[in-house]
C-alpha cells in the first residue's frame, strides 16, 4: 500500500514534490538502498543574517509526543529520588559543582609528567598500523580540534554498552557544519511523532556503566582529573542529564546548557543518552574518518546514514584525509624534538631513544628536501615523490611499519607538544623569550600516510611567500567511504544542487549493483512561471561572450559585459547576484569598469550601472564581514534603491546563504568556472580518473583511451558544473518565490553543459540559440517581471 501524506507526520501540508520525495526516501531505506537525492530547498522563513528585518518564531508549542515522554520520564525519576536521597544523606556531602570553574591546581603539572614510558613491545611484525588498537594518530587536523577540545582521552566503552547489532534501527544525520545540524534539530522540533515506545515502558536503572573507570585514563593524579567527569559518585546526576537529554530534541548547545546546569560534562554525560537515542546528529568529521568512529566507538553497522549538503561530499572525505605541512613547521618540529630529547636524556631508554633518533632523521630528511626546492629555480608548485622525501642520511634503515606502530603506541606526538605546551606556560612568566607553538601531532599525522603509501593519494609543493608547503592529497575518496556503505542498512545523500550525478554513481558507488543505488531528482515547489533561465551568447553591442581562459581577458568583451549587465539591472527589480569565476579576474573587470570609456571621458562603466543599481562586491581582503556586507547589500535592497552584489563562485557567498524574494530576483554567472587544469593538483586529479577509466575499460586499446579521456573530460567539466549549480541554488527558496537565471557564456549553450544543470532549471530554460539578439533576452526578462508585477497586485 502506498504511504500517504499522514503517515509521515510532517507539520503542514506536503506539496506533491514532498511526498514524492518522502515516499521514496523511504522505500530507498526499507529495501536497504544507497539514494542521491536532488530537491531544491524550501525555506520557511529569512535566513540568519536577516533576523534584523525578519524575526523567525522563538519559541514553538510542545508536541503531545514530547509529553507523553516527560510523564514517563517524571515515572522514572520518582524511583530515582531514592537513591539521591540516600546519597545527600551520607557521612561525606558533596557539593554541586558549577562548570567553569576548575578545582585542578593551576600548577599541578611538571615537566616530568611528559616523559615517556617504556617502550618495550616485542614482536613488532610488519603489520599495518590502522589494525592497532590506537587511532587517534590517523584523525586529521579538523577532528582533532573536535576532539582535542576536550582534554580527554577516549577509550572504548564497557562490554555491556557496546553495539551488539541487536538494537533498533538509528538514524546518523550528517551534515557539514554545527549550525546547519541546530537548524536540522530545530525543524525536527516541529514534527508531530507519535511515541515509538512500548506501552509498558519503564526505565529506573542506576548504573552509570563504570564511567569513570571507562573514560579517564589509570594512574592519573586526582588533582588533574576533571572535575565534572561521569562517576559513580555522580550516578543520580548522570541519570538526570539523560532524562532532560531524552525529553525534547536538543541541539549541541542545548546540551552544553544542560550540563552547565547539572554540573557535569555534557560530552561524556551524553554517552547515557546515545543508546536511547533514535537520531544522532554528527558533523562530517566524527563520521567520515574510521579514526575518528573508533575512537568514539561509534558503529553504523545496521543503521541508517543521511548526509545532507552533500553535493561537497566527496571533497569533503578527501579533505579529511589529507594533509598540508610547512617547512617552518618541519624545522619547528626539529627544534621541539630535539629539546625533548636533551631534556629527558636520561629517561629516554633503549627504543624510545632509537625511534625519537628515526622522527628526528625523517624530519630532517623531508625538511632538507622542501628547503633544496626552495632554493632551486623549479616551479612554484609540482607532484614529489615519497623517495625524494625519505633519502636523508640513515633514512632508509627506517622500518616504516615499526616507526608507525611506535608513533601511535607511545603517544610521542602527545608528550613531546604537552611538554612544549607546559614550557610556553613557563617563558610566558619570563621576559623577552618567545614560547613555540606544538606542531609534531600535526606532523605526524603527514609521517603515517608518507610511511605507507597508497595509490589512491599523491605528494605535491607549492612554494608560498618565502615557505613551502607539503601536502598528501587523497585522490579517490571511494574505499574511505566504502566501510560505511557496507556496515550501514542504508545510506542516503541529499542536496538542494546535486547535479551531476555522474561522479557519485562512477566515483563513489561504482561498485555497487545498479539494484542497490538510487538517484532522485526533484523539480521545485513553485510553479514553472515562477523561473525563467537565459544562455546570454552575446552582449548588448554584439561582442560574443566566450570567458575560457584564453580570450577572458579581452577589454572589448569586459566593457560589454559591464553594459549588458547595466541593462540586465535595468529589468530585473531589487537584488541582483553575480557570480564570477575568481577573485582574481573579479578584481580585473572592477578596475576595467572604472576606467573612463573612448569618448566619454567623465563616464565608466562601472557609474553606468551605478545608475541602475548600487554596486556592491567581495574580495579577499574585505575590509568588512561577510555579515556585514550582507547587511549593507540587505539594507539597500530593503529601501528599494536596488543592488547587484557581486561575488566569486566557490567564494564565501556561493554557498549556505540565502537570497530569497526581493534579495535575490536574478541570479547571473559570467564564465564557466572550470579548475585551473594546469595546476599539478588538478592534472593529478584527471590522470588519476583516466587511469582508472582506462583499467576497468574492456576493449582495444583505442576504445580503452577514449573512454579514459571522456571519463577524465567528465570529471572535469562536472567539478565546474557542481559549482555553478550552487550558485544558482542560492535564489528561489519558497514557493511564491520568483528569479531569473541568466548564464552568461556562449557555452552554456552546449548540451554536454545544459546537461549537467538541475532538473528544475532545464525545464525552466528558454529556448536560445547564437543567433538570438540579446535585446530579445532582455525584453523576454521584462515582460517575466511585469508579469510578476501584475499577479502581486492583482
Amino acid at each position: 500500500m502506498e504511504l500517504q501524506a499522514d503517515d509521515f507526520h510532517h507539520p503542514f501540508s506536503p506539496y506533491d514534490i514532498q511526498l514524492q520525495f518522502m515516499r521514496a526516501l523511504y522505500t530507498c531505506i526499507e529495501k536497504g538502498n544507497v539514494a542521491v537525492f536532488e530537491s531544491p530547498t524550501d525555506d520557511d522563513g529569512e535566513p540568519e543574517w536577516m533576523l534584523e528585518y525578519a524575526k523567525r518564531e522563538s519559541s514553538r508549542a510542545i508536541s503531545e509526543r514530547r509529553k507523553n515522554l516527560e510523564i514517563r520520564l517524571a515515572n522514572a525519576r520518582q524511583e530515582e529520588e531514592k537513591q539521591k536521597a540516600t546519597l545527600e544523606s551520607s557521612d561525606a556531602p558533596r557539593k554541586k559543582q558549577k562548570l567553569g570553574v576548575s578545582s585542578r591546581a593551576p600548577d599541578g603539572l611538571i615537566a616530568d609528567d611528559f616523559a615517556l614510558d617504556d617502550y618495550n613491545s616485542e614482536g613488532e611484525e610488519e603489520s599495518s598500523p590502522r589494525k592497532r588498537g590506537n587511532y587517534s594518530s590517523d584523525l586529521s587536523a579538523g577532528t582533532l580540534e573536535l576532539l582535542e577540545r576536550f582534554k580527554y582521552n577516549i577509550s572504548k566503552r564497557s562490554e555491556k554498552d557496546k553495539d551488539d547489532g541487536d538494537e533498533d534501527v538509528r538514524i546518523f544525520y550528517c551534515s557539514r557544519t554545527h549550525s546547519q545540524l541546530t537548524q536540522f534539530a530545530r525543524e525536527l522540533r516541529r514534527v508531530n511523532m507519535p511515541s515509538s515506545l512500548p506501552k509498558d515502558f519503564s526505565e529506573a536503572s542506576t548504573d552509570t556503566y563504570g564511567l569513570e573507570e571507562d573514560l579517564q585514563q589509570p594512574g592519573v593524579a586526582a588533582k588533574q582529573k576533571c572535575p565534572f567527569l561521569p562517576s559513580n559518585e555522580k550516578g543520580t546526576q548522570v541519570l538526570q542529564f539523560r532524562d532532560h537529554a531524552l525529553a525534547t530534541v536538543k541541539d549541541i548547545e542545548d546540551m552544553g546548557k544542560l550540563g552547565k546546569n547539572i554540573g557535569i560534562c555534557p560530552y561524556y554525560a551524553s554517552r547515557s543518552v546515545i543508546q536511547h537515542s533514535e537520531i544522532v546528529t554528527l558533523p562530517y568529521p566524527l563520521l567520515l574518518q574510521r579514526s575518528a568512529r573508533e575512537a568514539l566507538d561509534l558503529s553504523v553497522k545496521g543503521h541508517v546514514i543521511i548526509i545532507d549538503e552533500a553535493h561537497n561530499l566527496m571533497d569533503a572525505i578527501s579533505s579529511l584525509h589529507s594533509v598540508t605541512i610547512t617547512l617552518s613547521q618541519l624545522q619547528a618540529s626539529i627544534f621541539q624534538l630535539t629539546t625533548y630529547a636533551r631534556k629527558f636524556k636520561t629517561r629516554l631508554k633503549g627504543k624510545n631513544r632509537n625511534y625519537v633518533a628515526q622522527v628526528i632523521r625523517l624530519v630532517a630528511s623531508i625538511s632538507d628536501h622542501l628547503r633544496a626546492i626552495l632554493e632551486r629555480n623549479q616551479a612554484p608548485e609540482g607532484p614529489v615523490q615519497p623517495s625524494d622525501l625519505m633519502s636523508g642520511k640513515g633514512v632508509d634503515q627506517i622500518n616504516p611499519y615499526k616507526l608507525c606502530r611506535y608513533l601511535q603506541e607511545s603517544k610521542l606526538a602527545r608528550k613531546v607538544d604537552g611538554y612544549v605546551e607546559f614550557s610556553k606556560e613557563q617563558e610566558d612568566r619570563q621576559a623577552g623569550r618567545k614560547p613555540s607553538t606544538p606542531v609534531l601531532f600535526h606532523i605526524q599525522s603527514f609521517l603515517l600516510p608518507l610511511m605507507n603509501p597508497s595509490a589512491e593519494g599523491q605528494l605535491f609543493y607549492q612554494k608560498i611567500q618565502g615557505d613551502i608547503q607539503l601536502r598528501y592529497m587523497l585522490l579517490d575518496p571511494m574505499n574511505h567511504f566504502r566501510e560505511i556503505v557496507d556496515d550501514a542498512r542504508a545510506v542516503i545523500l541529499a542536496g538542494g544542487t546535486m547535479s551531476p550525478m555522474t561522479d557519485y554513481l562512477n566515483h563513489l558507488f561504482s561498485y555497487l549493483p545498479s539494484s542497490r543505488l538510487d538517484t532522485f531528482s526533484y523539480g521545485h515547489v513553485i510553479p514553472p512561471e515562477n523561473l525563467i533561465a537565459h544562455v546570454l551568447n552575446k552582449g548588448v553591442i554584439g561582442t560574443e561572450f566566450d570567458f575560457t581562459f584564453d580570450t577572458r581577458d579581452s577589454e572589448r568583451m569586459i566593457i560589454d559585459l559591464g553594459r549588458t549587465m547595466a541593462a540586465l539591472c535595468q529589468v530585473i527589480p531589487d537584488g541582483v547576484v553575480a557570480f564570477f569565476p575568481s577573485y582574481n579576474y573579479l578584481s580585473q573587470v572592477l578596475s576595467i569598469w572604472k576606467r573612463s570609456l573612448v569618448g566619454e571621458k567623465a563616464q565608466t562603466v562601472y557609474n553606468l550601472i551605478e545608475q541602475k543599481k548600487n554596486i556592491l562586491h567581495e574580495s579577499r581582503d574585505m575590509t568588512m564581514s561577510t555579515e556585514e556586507l550582507l547587511g549593507a547589500y540587505a539594507n539597500i535592497v530593503r529601501l528599494g534603491k536596488g543592488a547587484l552584489l557581486l561575488s566569486v563562485v566557490g567564494g564565501k557567498l556561493s554557498e549556505g546563504i540565502n537570497f530569497s524574494d526581493e534579495l535575490g530576483r536574478g541570479v547571473l554567472i559570467v564564465g564557466l568556472p572550470f579548475p585551473n587544469i594546469h595546476s599539478a593538483v588538478w592534472q593529478a586529479k584527471v590522470q588519476y580518473v583516466e587511469h582508472k577509466a582506462y583499467k576497468e575499460c574492456s576493449g582495444s586499446e583505442a576504445s580503452r583511451q577514449l573512454a579514459a579521456k571522456a571519463a577524465g573530460k567528465d570529471f572535469y567539466e562536472n567539478s565546474c558544473m557542481r559549482a555553478v549549480n550552487q550558485c544558482i541554488g542560492r535564489a528561489i527558496r519558497h514557493r511564491n518565490d520568483y528569479a531569473a537565471i541568466i548564464l552568461i557564456d556562449k557555452r552554456y549553450d552546449k548540451p554536454v553543459i545544459q546537461g549537467k544543470l538541475p532538473a528544475w532549471i532545464k525545464q525552466s530554460m528558454a529556448s536560445s540559440s547564437v543567433l538570438r539578439p540579446t535585446g530579445a533576452t532582455i525584453g523576454s526578462l521584462s515582460r517575466f517581471f511585469a508579469a510578476r508585477r501584475a499577479r502581486q497586485i492583482k
